[in-house]
């Protein structure tokens, strides 16, 4: 019989409790007063409408995707190292416009275009193209870095379709080409 009344009183206490906990909106202690949903007065329609705040990771978003991306980052460019990247870019792409209009996509062809531009060995990265997954065989055409000042890249590729130039800063995890991670 103890034990019923002990499960009785823990039902009430508890009943007691949640009741405390659902108040009304708006009336107890620090609560924000519950807006009318009905606009058709004047002056409710002209208050803005409120938009929630995200608080979490976003749905498309993998968790810690960023802090796992952080070695992507690639340093900023000062307006002097963008503007000499830019001069470098409009060198660049007329050999390389040139050989794909020859349809010579070959790595090597690359690597000679820019060297017959001056730019030293040690500045420049060229590979062939990936396979795209599933298969053995890289389409035509092939990347190239061509690093500039302390931390500028002016990176690309050639390719059947397009010739590709874009000026952006070297990463500190591996400098001008993203390594293929997957």
């Amino acid at each position: 019989m103890r034990a019923g009344k002990v499960t009785w009183l823990a039902a009430v206490v508890a009943l007691a409790v949640l009741a405390s906990g659902c108040a009304a909106p708006g009336t107890r202690d620090g609560d924000v007063p519950a807006t009318p949903t009905d606009t058709s007065s004047p002056a409710l329609s002209s208050s803005p409408p409120v938009l929630a705040e995200s608080t979490g990771r976003q749905p498309d978003a993998p968790a810690n995707h960023a802090d796992n991306n952080g070695w992507k980052r690639r340093h900023e460019l000062s307006a002097a190292d963008e503007r000499a990247g830019r001069e470098l870019a409009a060198r660049i792409r007329p050999p390389l416009e040139a050989l794909r209009a020859a349809g010579d996509f070959a790595p090597a062809s690359t690597q000679g275009a820019l060297l017959d531009l001056g730019i030293q060995a040690d500045a420049i990265t060229v590979a062939a193209m990936r396979p795209p997954i599933g298969q053995e065989t890289p389409p035509p055409g092939a990347v190239y870095a061509v690093r500039f000042g302390n931390v500028g890249c002016v990176i690309g590729d050639v390719r059947p379709d397009r010739v590709m130039v874009e000026v952006t800063g070297a990463a500190a995890e591996f400098g001008c080409l993203e390594p293929f991670s997957h």
